[in-house]
């Protein structure tokens, strides 16, 4: 039996493997630790926040699904206050 490519491996969070790997425009990983770091902190302090108004709504008696159901749509509709560079005018990160 040949053995897996690990080229073709999907690459990890450098610094939590639990974490999502965080992409640029190109849908290339970010390489840069201190960006990386930024956005895993966001992350933590997003994922808190979520588990503490979902435990709140539920201990209030609203519907876990219906809440959940909120705030995806919620993260779907949020604005970006900055635009982004189209992918050519991105740095190379390499």
């Amino acid at each position: 039996m040949s053995q897996p490519d690990k080229s073709r491996r999907s690459p990890a969070n450098p610094l939590d493997a639990r974490l999502p790997v965080w992409r640029d425009g190109r849908g290339e990983p970010l390489s840069c630790i201190e960006k990386i770091r930024v956005m895993n902190d966001n992350f933590a302090e997003l994922r808190q926040a979520l588990i503490d108004a979902l435990e709140d709504g539920v201990l209030m008696g609203a519907d876990e699904a219906s809440l959940r159901a909120c705030f995806a749509a919620l993260a779907a509709e949020v604005p970006l206050g900055v635009t982004a560079r189209p992918p050519e005018e991105m740095p190379d990160q390499r």
